[in-house]
């Protein structure tokens, strides 16, 4: 048995999975697959019954989790109670408000919970104690982010917000700070002290680097850091704790150091790491790694990648159940098995004499963890980096640089002339990478999205596919070919997909309550019809043309124009600027935009084949001898369209934020039935024959 922990780890975490999809009936299959493999082959009974045991156990303990927590804390959405908890977390926002994780207890303590409270009193700290009266609600999802399994995978299942009723009775600060709440005093203070000293885009960059907090940086930075491939280095894991531990042996064999203080000194400086980094799940994963890692050293063993990977998933998934619902996790898992174990066996036999052999060999390992981390990619993200492994070769020793001199100014306290200077060679770098990312990230062609179930089924085909080719040949050649095949096939599959797709006009209603933004797409290329001017419009226009692709925004239509919005707009729509914007009122006071406004009360344009006539009260669009007009509740129509948007809080028989087409049933595509459902961010298909379809948008969390 050269690797123990894998018939324990895999196992539990194959367990999880299979106990988050079924009921207790699952059992039998996983006792029945066991006899069957004892059978077929009775030498192996021994790794089957520990493999089965794990599974099983496992599922028991899913079960049991989510019957003490979920369950438990879901019965009480709705209901008047009393929570009394302990701030553990805290994030602050940009316009002033906060949310904190509070952990507590329900009713003097008979049910023990976290719950998220996000309010606009941002002085809370630390270790405070808050005793809040109200109806908690559950936790959901929407179009722009999946906040359900996030927060289900940190055991949260009820909140307080400004849409429920609640009332923060009594909040006694803490008598002394936690750890926890001296190390965030402190990654606060030291992240001012770096943004005092570095502008504002470079400085937020440094500090995501350093300490993962990405709440100071842009929203365009961050997507062409992630476009470009290289967002992982605002994620800290298994490369800032390796760079910790490479910097600490270093010193340590300057120093003459033993192997046992080097572990431990590596044990206590990495906890604290984690600790200052938030305690995330992918911290943890390289944490738990490294410390096998090093601790085989102690003990002159050589520690193996796959068999540390899944003794770090077996400890993650024995702490908490619900971990799987987490994409970091996954990510996270995906990338150490691809750069650790896929990476490092597929480059063991290429050559390395020559300076680009080691070119070759770095490229080739990058690219194995691209490929084993895009199935992940494809179902909890909107699009994915194409250039990721060229770039992480050519832009990651600049990040490397960046935060050795950040580390180093840190450590000085960001104060005194050798800080910074320390700070200005950061900025230098980080100017580079984010002048280098945005170019990458306005190419088409660097980056994919993923709204396609086509694409889905064709790379976990493919995952499938190549696996299979691994266990039954072994061979490095024939999996890398199979690899590059699937590849290829998906390249053409999804190029074929958006051909047919191409003659189709697509009219997505996205926005929440009694918000509407309209975006009508015809393959890349779309246009963008704000109805009522809300600040997260910009988001939902953002999320929508990312995930479905767009290239081109032709033109923007504001109804209700404000200079906050239109600010957010120019933010989000950084790699998409459109090429007109009009207002369709003239505002009250003058609006300040990179935008050249037009103004008009009526326009018309024509976009690939469809007649698009936009006033302040509504929008018509002819296609295929098929009408669709959008309109608000107060708004009368002189004609019968075959597709009816209302949005508003109508007191008529008209519905709120009425959308048409029914799509109650759980499926993608449904007919057009003509039946007004209260739904929000739906997507109307129009063929060029004039057939209608619908089918709700999922968002990230699909």
């Amino acid at each position: 048995m050269k690797r123990p922990a894998l018939y324990i780890g895999l196992p539990y975490l194959l367990g999880l999975l299979i106990a988050s999809e079924f009921d207790i009936l699952s059992w039998s299959v996983i006792l029945l697959a066991a006899v069957g493999v004892i059978v077929y082959r009775r030498s192996v009974w021994k790794y089957v019954v520990l493999s089965t045991l794990s599974c099983l156990i496992a599922c028991c303990s899913y079960w049991q989790h989510t019957k003490l927590t979920e369950t438990r804390q879901k019965e009480l959405a709705g209901l008047e109670l009393t929570f009394c908890g302990e701030v553990i977390e805290k994030t602050v926002y940009s316009g002033g408000s906060a949310d904190y994780i509070l952990q507590g207890y329900i009713d003097r303590g008979e049910i023990p919970a976290k719950i998220d409270l996000f309010t606009d009193d941002n002085t809370l700290n630390y270790g405070d104690s808050i005793t809040i009266f109200g109806r908690p609600q559950k936790i959901e999802s929407g179009f722009l982010f999946d906040k359900k399994n996030y927060a289900k995978a940190r055991n949260i299942f009820l909140c307080f917000d400004f849409a429920t009723e609640f009332e923060i009775q009594e909040i006694k600060p803490a008598e002394k700070l936690s750890l926890s709440g001296k190390i965030y005093a402190w990654r606060e203070s030291m992240s001012e002290r770096i943004q005092g000293l570095m502008p504002e885009d470079t400085g937020a960059m440094l500090t995501g680097m350093l300490f993962g907090d990405k709440s100071g940086m842009r929203h365009s930075q961050k997507t062409a850091l992630y476009r470009t491939g290289i967002g992982h280095i605002l994620a800290v894991s298994g490369l800032h704790l390796d760079f910790l531990a490479v910097c600490i042996g270093w010193l340590m064999e300057k120093l003459k150091a033993g192997r046992k203080i080097k572990f431990l000194l590596i044990t206590v400086t990495g906890g604290l790491f984690v600790v200052c980094a938030g305690g995330t799940v992918s911290v943890k994963r390289a944490f738990i790694m490294i410390l096998l890692s090093q601790s085989a050293k102690l003990f002159f063993r050589q520690a193996d990648a796959f068999n540390s990977l899944a003794i770090a998933v077996l400890i993650l998934g024995v702490e908490n159940p619900f971990v799987i619902h987490n994409p970091a996790f996954w990510l996270s898992c995906t990338g150490a098995f691809g750069i650790g174990v896929a990476g490092a066996y597929m480059i063991q036999e290429l050559p390395e004499k020559e300076f680009y052999h080691l070119l070759l060999k770095d490229l080739t390992a990058f690219t194995w963890v691209s490929v084993i981390i895009l199935p992940v990619s494809v179902l909890y993200f909107r699009e994915f980096s194409l250039i990721s492994p060229l770039s992480n070769i050519l832009l990651v020793p600049f990040c490397m640089l960046s935060m050795i001199c950040g580390l180093a100014a840190v450590l000085l306290g960001c104060q005194g002339s050798i800080a910074e200077l320390l700070l200005h060679t950061a900025d230098t770098l980080n100017q580079f990478i984010l002048e280098i990312s945005d170019f990458f990230a306005g190419l088409n062609w660097t980056h994919a999205s993923t709204d396609s179930e086509i694409l889905v089924f064709v790379i976990y085909a493919g995952a499938a596919l190549v696996l299979l080719f691994q266990i039954c040949f072994r061979s490095r050649k024939l999996t890398a070919v199979s690899a590059a095949m699937v590849l290829l096939i998906t390249c053409i599959t999804v190029n074929i997909e958006n051909l047919v797709q191409e003659k189709n006009l697509k009219i997505a209603v996205l926005g929440e309550t009694s918000q509407c933004l309209i975006a009508v797409r015809y393959g890349q290329d779309a246009v963008l019809l704000d109805m009522t001017g809300n600040y997260y419009a910009p988001d939902y226009a953002e999320t929508y043309l990312d995930s479905v692709g767009v290239r081109h925004v032709e033109s923007l239509f504001l109804h209700n124009p404000k200079e906050k919005t239109i600010r957010k707009y120019q933010e989000y729509l950084k790699f998409l600027p459109p090429e007109e914007v009009w207002c369709m009122k003239e505002p009250k006071n003058k609006i300040k935009s990179e935008y050249l406004l037009h103004f008009a009360q009526q326009k018309e344009i024509l976009f690939h084949g469809a007649k698009i006539q936009v006033s302040q009260k509504q929008i018509k669009i002819q296609y295929a001898d098929k009408i669709y007009i959008c309109k608000n509740d107060k708004t009368q129509i002189a004609e019968t369209p075959d597709i009816l948007t209302v949005y508003g809080k109508s007191k008529t028989v008209q519905p709120d934020c009425g959308y048409l087409l029914f799509s109650g049933e759980n499926q993608s595509y449904l007919p057009d039935a003509h039946t007004y459902v209260n739904q929000n961010n739906l997507e109307f298909t129009i063929s060029e024959q004039g057939q209608c379809r619908i089918r709700s948008l999922y968002g990230t969390g699909r």
